[in-house]
């Protein structure tokens, strides 16, 4: 988002350096010209005002001075026609150019022809006329044409360009850097906003941090908080439901097992005995599935501090491995305890005993005959942390559905063979992610199609416990050390 923000706020400042840089040229242009044809109309008022009933044909002193009065001016190198009625030049400055084509006389207005700006004025000026006897004067029109070449414009343009394209440069070079700077600099506070975002979960009370501005993002981050608000009101209310409805499943069908368990115990017909011995199968699985929703939904709304208390996970962990032995036997799998140090976490102790009991079934439930188990706790007090690491050699999870895990009711079905892995539910490790992430722990899963899989949970050493797990391990070490 900045890097959009510096690219529009970039090509934003080049269009308006552009759009100004083009109306300053035209103004610039316009000013100047402007300054031209004033000039222009004042030369020629001077000039008409000092020829008006001039004597014509000029003298060699008056001619002299005209020329000399037209040339003053270093700048805009003006120059003087006089014509008379039929257009024909009756005298002209040293400055003029050759007769120029398209002039209109009658024309009051400042005109350009061939690349000069042009002025006429109508005059009257004293005419010689020969009666034979004597020369009498007589007053007749013509016009008096005033000019000067327009290249003027093109060199102020010229000089302007000198100064005006080192600073386009410059602003061409400095405004990425200071568009970059700047975006990064109005964005910060939506950059905070979102990592906040980031960090809120929506099983914690957490909420936006508001600047108390009363701006957009002010109003942005009450906004996200009421979402915050409705989304966690709408998930208790649906793990409420959830959980309720779980509980009001349990005594129907626990009344249903046991009439069918009395049922089947009457039972001498075996096909019969035997569809009852399946409705027994679904019974349980349907029976699990209830206690894990209602195990979901007390984790999800249960009071932080109200069930938690100082667990020995180490002895759960042993307990499980007692446990499951049997059946990793029955199954033909090897299942070995590396190591188990001393580790005492505050939690709810139902909760870790199903951390270790679901990783341990379902590494054996997707490890085929012959195949390897191992686990291990280990405790590192400095870092007030344990972890639980279960690895197997089983049939493994493919990339794609390991983006998927934790999802509810989900099930990975790549290279399982349905004829001998019991079937799941899908909430198993939901419910472990859950619990976990109610601890403060993080879950980590590596996982190969066809080699395995290795699941890590770290969780954090109840605090009042640590020192003595340090010692057990630290006691556990030299004796391991000094053993004969």
């Amino acid at each position: 988002m900045t890097t959009k923000a510096a690219i529009i706020l970039v090509l934003a400042a080049w269009l308006s350096a552009a759009t100004i840089g083009l109306v300053s040229r035209a103004s610039f242009n316009w000013l100047v010209v402007a300054q031209i044809d004033r000039e222009l109309i004042d030369v020629a008022k001077d000039f008409h005002s000092v020829l008006c009933d001039e004597p014509y044909p000029f003298d060699e002193i008056r001619t002299a001075h005209w020329n000399r009065r037209v040339s003053i001016h270093p700048v805009y190198r003006h120059f003087l026609n006089i014509l008379d009625q039929d257009g024909n030049v009756l005298w002209s400055s040293i400055s003029a150019p050759a007769r120029l084509q398209g002039f209109d006389p009658n024309n009051p207005n400042v005109q350009e022809i061939g690349g000069y700006r042009l002025v006429s004025r109508r005059l009257e000026m004293m005419f010689p006329e020969s009666d034979g006897s004597e020369t009498k004067y007589i007053h007749k029109p013509a016009t008096l044409q005033v000019g000067c070449p327009t290249d003027l414009v093109s060199m102020a343009m010229q000089e302007l360009n000198r100064w005006i394209l080192p600073l386009v440069g410059g602003l061409v070079l400095l405004v990425p850097p200071l568009a970059w700077l700047v975006a990064r600099w109005l964005l910060a506070p939506l950059q905070g906003l979102a990592k906040q975002t980031d960090q809120i979960q929506i099983s914690e009370d957490g909420t936006i941090h508001r600047n108390g501005n009363r701006d957009e993002i002010d109003r942005l981050a009450s906004t996200i908080n009421g979402l915050l608000e409705r989304t966690r009101s709408h998930v208790r209310s649906n793990e409420d439901w959830i959980a309720n409805s779980a509980h009001q499943l349990r005594g129907p069908l626990a009344a249903i097992m046991s009439n069918v368990e009395v049922v089947s115990n009457r039972i001498t017909d075996g096909k019969t005995g035997q569809m009852l011995e399946k409705v027994v199968i679904e019974c349980n699985y349907l029976n699990k599935i209830v206690n894990q929703l209602l195990l979901l939904g007390e984790i999800s709304s249960e009071n932080p501090s109200a069930t938690k208390q100082p667990v020995a996970w180490d002895r759960q962990v042993s307990q499980a491995m007692d446990l499951f032995e049997a059946l990793a036997s029955e199954k033909g799998i090897e299942i070995e305890l590396t190591e188990c140090e001393p580790s005492v976490v505050y939690a709810n102790p139902v909760h870790l005993r199903f951390i270790v009991q679901n990783l341990i079934e379902n590494a054996i439930k997707y490890t085929e005959s012959g195949g390897r188990i191992w686990v291990s706790l280990t405790s590192d007090a400095s870092k007030g942390s344990c972890r639980l690491e279960v690895k197997d050699t089983g049939i493994g999870i493919s990339r794609t559905d390991q983006q998927k895990i934790g999802n509810r009711f989900f099930r990975s079905n790549t290279g399982r063979n349905p004829a001998t892995t019991p079937r799941g539910s899908g909430l198993g490790l939901s419910i472990v992610l859950n619990i976990v992430e109610s601890l403060k722990g993080s879950f980590q899963l590596e996982s190969e199609l066809g080699q395995g899989t290795s699941i890590t949970i770290d969780l954090p050493i109840d605090g009042t416990a640590r020192e003595s797990v340090k010692q057990l391990v630290q006691k556990g070490s030299w004796l391991k050390n000094n053993r004969l």
